[in-house]
């Protein structure tokens, strides 16, 4: 019998819950007054915070206790204090401060935890701890810029478009409303759906990845469509109507989603930003057509350097989003990589597999998946900030929209890599863009015709 309660004792030990010490069992209820409700302060910056920890009643008087207070996160900010057992009066109060500094942008906690038994007692109301980012330049400056290197990008390209391939295309919108419903229903449902599957229970992020999804596209999706022989045409009409669209759209989607199923009413559309940015659009491509029309010999200098400009046009841009913003890599995760991954991946092929099912040509379905899955880096930063999330939280979730951005060009260069090793990234069609052609009927355009002598 003996040898049986001999293996059967310590199982059931090992099956009851460990006994830890409960906030009360070491020293009562013992209290904390913090002076204020939470504490914000900035990078670098140091704040003398007051205490007064009271209603100290050990239970054991021979008992060696302290007080330790700390920071939660230690990467966020800084915090360290112990007090000793004879620094308490007989009452068991003692008042005092804590230093507490700034480390990195975000949040933590300041904790207070008594030790003295077998197990450490800590408080638990702790006080929340905000810690701002110091302001290097001023967010304006970005948002205008990127929006003029956009524009000039836009100029360029409106001196390549064809207008009686534009008029077919306005004829016979199949190409544009393909690209309208892949930004406007397919990948706001990938955005949310990615949203609540990675980060449940945190709404901000998830509403980061939504408006990352729903931002129509900018000038890089055109760009990226010259350099795969795509239908630029198309793609600078889509580029167009999606951005004049989403006057109508954004708020119809922030209304369902934002409001219903992030349960904020603070978010906002910038109705201003969008319209004057939509216009700007049209009026920079109009201009770009007009050039092409009247001044000729101008736009061969700008048809014979289109790559070239493209390219330093879109490195300006994205170099200046990401070297302003680069403390948002600090806050990078397993879960922001998948979504970034995923993201443009889904949206290229859906939008993809909807073009073919609706008898779109192999360069139409290409320059389709291209403007819907190369994501827009301004748009979601500026719908985020218009969005009322309060400093830290706004700075904190700006890692999505860079980071996917960044992502959806990383994918595109290894596809157009691919495409040319395998030899697959030729003029598929009369409607795919074709650089030599257009330099050649730019020169016959300027030599004007020619007519044989009789």
């Amino acid at each position: 019998m003996a040898s049986i309660w001999h293996w059967i004792l310590p199982i059931v030990l090992l099956g009851l819950p460990s006994i830890r010490a409960e906030y009360g069992d070491l020293a009562g209820n013992w209290l904390v007054d913090f002076g204020q409700k939470d504490l914000i302060l900035s990078e670098k910056e140091s704040h003398p915070l007051e205490l007064h920890i009271y209603n100290v009643q050990i239970k054991d008087p021979d008992a060696d206790f302290r007080f330790l207070i700390y920071s939660e996160d230690e990467a966020r900010a800084s915090a360290s204090l112990t007090i000793t057992k004879d620094q308490f009066d007989d009452l068991g109060s003692w008042r005092g401060s804590v230093t507490v500094t700034g480390i990195r942008f975000g949040y933590s906690s300041l904790k207070v935890t008594l030790e003295g038994g077998t197990e450490p007692e800590t408080y638990p109301d702790n006080l929340p701890i905000s810690v701002l980012r110091s302001r290097v330049v001023d967010e304006r400056v970005t948002t205008y810029v990127s929006a003029a290197l956009a524009l000039l990008m836009f100029l360029n390209l409106g001196t390549v478009l064809d207008l009686h391939r534009l008029a077919g295309i306005v004829c016979r919108p199949v190409g544009p409303v393909v690209g309208v419903v892949s930004r406007y229903v397919i990948m706001p449902g990938l955005g949310f759906g990615l949203g609540r599957a990675l980060w449940p229970g945190q709404w901000p992020l998830q509403l980061a990845l939504f408006y990352t999804a729903l931002a129509p596209s900018g000038g890089l999706a055109n760009v990226c469509t010259v350099f795969c022989k795509g239908n630029l045409n198309l793609s600078v009409a889509t580029t167009t109507i999606n951005s004049l669209l989403a006057l109508a759209f954004l708020p119809i989607w922030i209304m369902v989603l934002g409001r219903l199923l992030y349960d904020d009413d603070d978010l906002e559309v910038p109705f201003g930003q969008i319209s004057g940015g939509a216009a700007a659009l049209v009026a920079c491509v109009a201009i770009g057509v007009l050039l092409r029309l009247c001044v000729p010999k101008t736009t061969r200098f700008i048809f014979r350097f289109l790559k070239p400009l493209s390219v330093v046009l879109s490195l300006c841009l994205v170099g200046l989003t990401v070297g302003l913003n680069w403390f948002v890599f600090e806050e990078f995760t397993w879960q922001v990589l998948v979504a970034a991954i995923s993201l443009p991946l889904a949206g290229y092929l859906a939008t993809y597999l909807l073009s073919k099912l609706l008898c779109r040509s192999a360069t139409d379905a290409l320059t389709l998946a291209v403007e819907t899955s190369v994501l827009n880096m301004t748009m979601p930063i500026v719908l985020l900030q218009s969005s009322q999330l309060e400093q830290p939280q706004l700075d904190l979730v700006l890692v999505m929209p860079i980071t996917a951005s960044l992502v959806s060009l990383v994918l595109f260069l290894l596809f157009y890599i691919v495409r040319r090793c395998l030899g697959w990234n030729v003029r598929q069609d009369e409607e795919a863009f074709d650089h030599k052609q257009l330099m050649a009927a730019a020169e016959q355009e300027d030599d004007g015709p020619h007519y044989e002598r009789p």
